[in-house]
């Protein structure tokens, strides 16, 4: 999507961020798997209701991976813009999201969101997604990133040289 005809805001972060999801999915499959809550925006009273009765739930973050890794079952990033800081409502969904296990965050703009999910997929210590994202990719797979202390080989998306 185009963002030079919107204002800068949540919103365009956002949007960013899912950019990015979708360009890097092929070489990072869990991406797949990033999706939004769509709890904002200004309703009418009706169709409040009927969203509320479906199950539209009050402070739910922005954002969701639900995947398993580093000892959380998902990671859940609330986005904000500027000075906005989480609601009341979203303070409690993100420590009740926290109590069963899930990571949360609170992110300001994109690439603070891509750095968290980075952190969070990121498959070993010292192993940066960026990486990923920088390295030769064929159609079989990732040639890796070329460096010697990249820890590629450990990555299930490397294709090792010569296979």
């Amino acid at each position: 999507m185009r963002l030079q005809n919107l204002r800068a805001g949540e919103t365009t972060e956002q949007i960013k961020l899912f950019n990015w999801a979708k360009m890097y999915e092929d070489i990072i499959p869990p991406l797949r798997l990033l999706y939004h809550v769509p709890n904002e925006g200004k309703r009418s009273t009706a169709g409040g209701q009927i969203l509320k009765a479906a199950g539209l739930k009050s402070g739910v973050p922005d954002v969701c991976l639900p995947v398993a890794r580093k000892g959380y079952n998902a990671l859940y990033i609330e986005m904000k813009y500027g000075k906005n800081k989480p609601t009341a409502a979203q303070k409690d969904f993100m420590k009740a999201l926290q109590d069963e296990g899930a990571k949360v965050a609170v992110c300001y703009s994109a690439e603070e969101a891509r750095e968290m999910i980075r952190f969070y997929l990121s498959p070993a210590e010292g192993f940066n997604l960026v990486n990923c994202e920088e390295a030769i990719r064929t159609v079989d797979g990732c040639e890796g990133y070329g460096l010697d202390f990249a820890p590629c080989d450990k990555c299930k998306q490397h294709k090792a040289k010569g296979e």
